[in-house]
């Protein structure tokens, strides 16, 4: 074995080229495991990737549980982004050593980047259990899985048990980031302090930092940071959404269309720049650029063609749905006229959601990803891609695919009083996104509509921090732990919905109950051209005058309601009086 120690020090000193000649020299059919695994060092030195690939594969065919190959293999997966082999290699290693704990680091992070997250997070924990040198580290990892997830409470423990083990300005960061996206203050306040301390002139600080301003409604200081930093694509994003909701039409949008060089490598480039024209009600290029929103990402159906419009009279087309609730509902409706020209339509969908679609329509089958990801199909398209054939398309009243269940409707029935006017509430929509700080309402703003004598349900399932010690003093009836079928049964039941630009507002109008939809200022593309031409019979919209400001919708709203209380409560005398 000492030629093999002669091989390392040549390596060690970077004299590779004497070291490969060595190996050659050394060779013989007892060491060659060894020799395959040096040359592939080399190689991987020299950043000829796939010869060492190839050599360091040799070695582990010679011996499977050879460590040092399988560790290679692994970082060479690494810098290939081969994350599928990056996983078999990291449960290799596992095999092979099963007491090594840092294996169970590298099986966590190979199911990371796998977007595997439940099993990353228990390896990441098995890791951390065993008291792994970079259990800082995995917390931290974890505590982003969970952001990653839109859980920024819990992830804020996990960054919380990182800080313990020793100050860190990433993990400050990432904490101070979930406080902003909680419209947490207070908190916010204190991880700003900390995190200035520690390094001010980081990155992903002050990229929080402009958020943070925006929510403490300095946007001239905002902007001031974004400019400075609009060589990166994130401040860059960030600003022209923040231009838009401002009203700043022009200012963004000439943003937009001279950022292309810095930005057009970047699927959302082109997906903002569509978001934008459609909103202005440029249909031609708006559906265009619409296409490179996140839809192409779908695993399945990858070998099914794209459908683009062609006669499919006889064909089996096959829609996935890849956006959020909110957009399901909406869009799920164009799965009618495209029954009437399809042989027959296969509409996937999530379990969780399934049931709110009737399949009523004699070619339409709804399924779960799961029960047909094996099918053959003739054609494929997203759901919201067919809106660009069919946007134009005459709908009936409410007509649509949304559907509640009966016997839970007759179940709700009886469990909701009438002693007063019933109405769902929803204010707010997930923590993140681009556009959420805009859209959602803090529950306080709309105090005294809560004050008015009627019986609210809360509908909405995530309460953010700031909105907590209010909700819990408030006289809000907390439905929002219900499952979905439930929530649609409850709403059938009710006398109105009122509601921020959440997917509560398409489910309540796709049912016909009456809804008032708040927006904001300058809202989603959908409400643009859309309002004109009102998607729902069932939907009132109120919409902000002037930036931030959710004071006048809500005097509106309340002066409005109180009409309906006063009419409620005469037709309830009169019908006593009978």
């Amino acid at each position: 074995m000492a030629n093999l120690k002669e091989i390392v020090d040549l390596i060690n000193k970077g004299n590779l080229k004497e070291a490969l000649t060595l190996c050659v020299t050394y060779e013989n059919e007892k060491n060659k495991k060894f020799i395959l695994n040096f040359r592939g060092v080399i190689h991987l030195i020299e950043g000829n990737l796939d010869i060492a690939e190839k050599n360091f594969l040799d070695a582990v065919v010679i011996d499977s549980k050879f460590i040092d190959p399988l560790k290679n293999l692994y970082l060479i997966c690494l810098k290939k982004s081969n994350y599928k082999d990056l996983l078999t290699f990291a449960q290799k290693l596992i095999e092979a050593d099963r007491f090594e704990n840092e294996y169970n680091y590298k099986l966590a992070y190979a199911f990371e980047l796998n977007n595997n997250l439940k099993d990353s997070i228990e390896y990441y924990k098995r890791y951390i259990d065993k008291k792994g040198k970079n259990s800082k580290q995995a917390l931290n990892n974890i505590g982003c899985i969970y952001l990653k997830r839109k859980k920024p409470k819990i992830a804020i423990n996990f960054f919380k048990q990182g800080l313990n083990l020793g100050e860190d300005k990433i993990i400050i960061n990432n904490t101070f980031k979930c406080y902003v996206l909680l419209r947490d203050l207070e908190n916010s306040d204190l991880y700003f302090d900390k995190a200035r301390k520690i390094d001010e002139n980081y990155i992903e600080f002050k990229h929080t930092k402009a958020k943070y301003l925006i929510l403490k409604n300095q946007i001239a200081e905002a902007i001031e940071i974004l400019r400075e930093n609009i060589d990166k694509p994130r401040f860059l994003v960030t600003l022209i959404v923040l231009y838009f909701n401002l009203g700043r039409n022009e200012e963004g949008k000439k943003l937009l269309i001279q950022s292309k060089a810095k930005m057009e490598k970047d699927p959302n480039y082109y997906n903002y720049l569509g978001l934008r024209l459609l909103y202005e009600g440029n249909f031609k290029d708006g559906w265009r650029f619409y296409e490179h929103r996140n839809s192409k990402k779908f695993d399945f159906f990858k070998e099914t063609k794209e459908w683009s419009g062609e006669k499919i009279e006889n064909k089996n087309i096959v829609v996935f749905n890849e956006q959020g609730l909110g957009d399901s509902i909406q869009f799920s409706k164009y799965l009618i006229p495209l029954c009437k020209i399809a042989k027959k339509v296969t509409f996937v969908t999530k379990d969780s959601i399934k049931y709110l679609f009737k399949d009523e329509l004699e070619n339409l089958t709804i399924e779960t990803i799961e029960n047909c990801k094996n099918n053959k199909f003739d054609a494929k398209i997203a759901l919201g891609s067919l809106v660009k054939f069919f946007f134009k398309e005459k709908f009936g009243k409410n007509e649509n695919l949304i559907i509640s269940n009966k016997e839970l409707d007759l179940e709700w029935k009886k469990k909701i009083p009438h002693d007063k006017l019933n109405i769902g509430i929803s204010w707010s929509g997930s923590f993140n996104g681009p556009n959420e700080p805009y859209r959602s309402i803090p529950l306080q703003k709309l105090k005294k509509l809560l004050s008015l004598d009627v019986n609210f349900y809360c509908l909405q399932n995530e309460i953010w921090d700031r909105d907590l010690d209010f909700f819990k003093s408030s006289n809000l009836i907390n439905c929002g732990e219900y499952k979905l079928n439930e929530i649609a049964s409850i709403i059938q039941n009710l006398d109105l919905v009122i509601t921020s630009d959440t997917s509560f507002l398409h489910l309540s109008a796709s049912l016909n109950k009456q809804t008032w939809g708040i927006l904001s200022l300058y809202p989603d593309w959908r409400w643009g051209e859309f309002n004109k031409i009102n998607p729902y019979s069932s939907l009132k919209i109120f919409k902000q005058k002037s930036f931030n400001n959710w004071s006048e919708i809500e005097e509106l709203i309340v002066t409005e309601l109180q009409s309906k209380i006063s009419t409620f409560n005469n037709s309830r005398k009169l019908k006593s009086n009978l």
